[in-house]
């Protein structure tokens, strides 16, 4: 379903002032307020109250799927009209580790410190026995009234003095500390008492030993609703006073969710994580445990979703046949909407067109182009000088956040000049360059797919591809798996740019995704800079199609190291021909070359369930978020006659699929923000109606015939009270 934005309108405006001022007090969440404590050198601003406060239904002119080629679906079955999304609430991630064992945030225990194993006796033999009588004295002592005692320790080596200080902990609950006295070296040893004054004027030692914790790095779940994993990690480094880059994790989640991760620092203690993690609103930690390695980028092995479709127009049995037909058949695995940025005038998919055609300039132009609805007062303003002046000086005086890609790239415009174009480019963090291009190859890819799905059905055909069984692993995991790109991201990585020209440039931070793929090191990273190997590929005969399904064919992303099915080989070379690119995808500069890369035709969802759930309330929360269940909440329950119906689905996807496109496939809907919004508004305005009729009902029936039976009194006084509850949602 499409719908443009004066049908959008004209849905919001048709209802009543009342109903306009509960949509605004409806709202949830937004971008999260940073504080301005001291060691972070960057200040985050809340955006302007004017450029935020706005109608969440009104989105704008959004790309919608047929403008990526999004076009086509794998099941007989028929649709139904559901909303996606419709609070954030009604989307929650959890990662799935290597092992697939699911993120779930279920206690907050700091681990247990890890007993010092080595025996006393065994302490006792390394340290002179004269000592061990004096800390035996000690231990007779009156712990209040003890002055302590002090051992001269000038001949001893530092694991004496070690062993020294642990029978003092050990023995007698002492504190201990060495102190040097003109050319002497002496332990203080004191008992450790809150009424010892002296005890309470020496320096306790507070490291840690994190080689007896088992490793260097601190593992924890964070768990976050309605802001991005960055803008979670920026805070908590604020709090920490840290750098942001310090953080590491294997993927990241999106905004508009419930979502949990595991993150990694190093040596950083539980117990500051936990206490900083509760002064940010919106965020929880947890399960913390250490290990000797940190998590990287695609350390996952995908995500379990648990999603609440609401407003679900559609009988039970449509249902139960559409989500049959996703586990059978699963989902034409297309990249979805958010790999290509949210404004339709300026997809990053054109953005990564100009960049291989070695179109600097207009790639710089698109990128620095006024956007629609701009919700930062000042990136807005920069953009609208650069438009009008090409003055990037200027523009760039206008960014307060020096981390956006916008201002890296004026930055670069200001030092390289328009002369070096590319040299402008370099400042903008590598991976960034190549998430557009990666969005011009999906773009191709997207295409191509519904092509062949179109052409030759779901049936597999001579001159389809698959993995060779024989020669490659059969979980072939390399596919790509980058991250989709915003339109307002902010970035974490670094340019080539020199070192001289770094210091020009604050330290950088990372934004997030929608539901989605993680960033991982993936195959269609194949710039001539670093090729990795392609899994070896196969194409089929008429002998193999008996051993093979749709579900096993793969279709390339084009580039020079990738083999193409025969039959879609010309399909590629002319859509790359209208484009004045050829699937070569070579340059002289090796930084937009693409080799290619693999991708699977189906998604195929794993530990699918979901259940039909009724309820009255148009915001009543439908799942249960991992704090609401830690904290023994109790569950949603179905109303079997309740006013609304809900589809509550849960399932696991690699991460390289979208979420979206499986409830598209289920749906068979447009799953764009500017379809939703529509069907959003819709929602809200035959709520509204039905609340007029109903008080419309009820007042005649209240001043109707004066010979009303008492039972039809009662009905129009329950219309009353349906009016009230119905009228606070409306």
């Amino acid at each position: 379903m499409s719908t443009d934005n004066t049908v959008v309108a004209s849905v919001i405006s048709s209802g009543n002032n009342k109903s306009r001022s509960n949509f605004k007090s409806g709202l949830r969440g937004g971008r999260q307020s940073y504080s301005n404590r001291g060691g972070i050198k960057r200040r985050f601003e809340r955006l302007p109250r004017e450029n935020w406060k706005k109608n969440k239904l009104d989105v704008g002119n959004r790309l919608k799927e047929s403008d990526i080629d999004i076009t086509e679906y794998v099941g007989k079955h028929t649709g139904f009209s559901a909303i996606i999304k419709e609070r954030y609430t009604d989307f929650h991630v959890n990662e799935l580790d290597l092992n697939g064992q699911v993120a779930k945030l279920t206690h907050q225990d700091i681990p247990h410190e890890p007993e010092d194993d080595q025996d006393i006796e065994d302490l006792k033999k390394l340290i002179p026995s004269a000592i061990w009588d004096q800390l035996h004295t000690l231990k007779e002592d009156d712990p209040s009234s003890s002055s302590g005692i002090e051992i001269d320790v000038t001949s001893l080596d530092k694991s004496e003095r070690k062993a020294i200080h642990t029978i003092a902990k050990r023995l007698v609950n002492a504190i201990s500390q060495t102190v040097n006295k003109e050319d002497k070296k002496f332990i203080t040893v004191v008992p450790n008492s809150q009424d010892n004054k002296i005890a309470n004027k020496m320096r306790k030692d507070n490291r840690i030993d994190w080689k007896k914790r088992g490793g260097d790095y601190c593992h924890f779940l964070l768990h976050k609703v309605n802001m991005d994993t960055m803008d979670a990690l920026n805070q908590l480094a604020a709090s920490l006073r840290i750098r942001p880059d310090i953080f590491n994790y294997a993927g990241t989640k999106d905004r508009r969710a419930w979502t949990t991760q595991w993150v990694s620092l190093k040596k950083i203690d539980p117990r500051d994580i936990l206490r900083m993690g509760k002064t940010i609103h919106g965020v929880y930690v947890g399960n913390f445990k250490y290990a000797k390695d940190c998590l990287k980028l695609g350390m996952l092995h995908g995500n379990q979703f648990r999603i609440a479709l609401r407003n679900v127009q559609g009988s039970d049995e449509e249902i139960e046949q559409a989500m049959t037909s996703l586990r059978d058949n699963g989902f034409i695995n297309y990249y979805g909407l958010q790999r290509f940025g949210s404004i339709a005038a300026i997809p990053t998919h054109d953005i990564g067109k100009r960049l291989l055609q070695g179109k600097w300039h207009e790639a710089i132009e698109l990128i620095l182009k006024p956007r629609e609805r701009e919700q930062d007062k000042e990136l807005a303003e920069a953009r609208q000088i650069y438009a009008e002046t090409k003055d990037a000086h200027a523009a760039y005086a206008r960014i307060k956040r020096v981390d956006k890609i916008e201002a890296r790239l004026l930055k670069g415009l200001q030092i390289s000049g328009n002369n070096n174009l590319v040299g402008a480019l370099d400042f903008v963090p590598r991976n960034i360059r190549l998430m557009y291009i990666h969005a011009y190859q999906s773009f191709v890819w997207n295409h191509i797919v519904s092509r062949r799905i179109k052409q030759f059905g779901t049936n597999v055909i001579v001159g389809d591809l698959v993995y060779d069984k024989q020669n490659c692993k059969e979980d072939i995991t390399n596919e790509t798996t980058d991250r989709s790109l915003d339109d307002t991201d902010n970035v974490k990585d670094e340019s080539d740019v020199t070192s001289t020209e770094k210091k020009d440039i604050d330290s950088i931070v990372d934004k997030e995704t929608e539901e989605k793929p993680e960033t991982t090191k993936a195959t269609d990273d194949l710039t001539e800079e670093g090729v990795n190997d392609l899994p070896v590929v196969k194409i089929l005969t008429k002998e193999d199609l008996s051993n093979y399904t749709l579900a096993d064919v793969i279709i390339p992303q084009p580039g020079w190291k990738v083999t193409y099915p025969p039959y879609a080989k010309p399909w590629f070379d002319e859509f790359l021909d209208k484009d004045g690119l050829t699937t070569d995808l070579r340059q002289k500069n090796k930084k937009y070359s693409l080799g290619g890369s693999y991708r699977k035709i189906l998604g195929i969802p794993t530990d699918l369930s979901w259940k039909i759930m009724r309820y009255n309330e148009k915001h009543d929360d439908l799942i249960l978020s991992d704090i609401d269940e830690m904290r023994k909440h109790a569950p949603a329950q179905d109303k079997p006659d309740g006013q609304y119906k809900a589809l509550i689905v849960e399932m696991c996807l690699k991460s390289s699929n979208y979420a979206t496109m499986a409830l598209r496939e289920i749906l068979k809907n447009d799953t764009s923000a500017e379809t939703q919004a529509a069907l959003s508004a819709s929602h809200c305005t035959e709520d509204t109606q039905s609340d007029v009729t109903a008080e419309k009902i009820t007042n005649e029936s209240l001043s109707g015939s004066p010979d009303l039976t008492e039972s039809e009194d009662n009905t129009g006084k329950s219309h009353n009270i349906k009016l009230d509850e119905d009228s606070t949602d409306a």
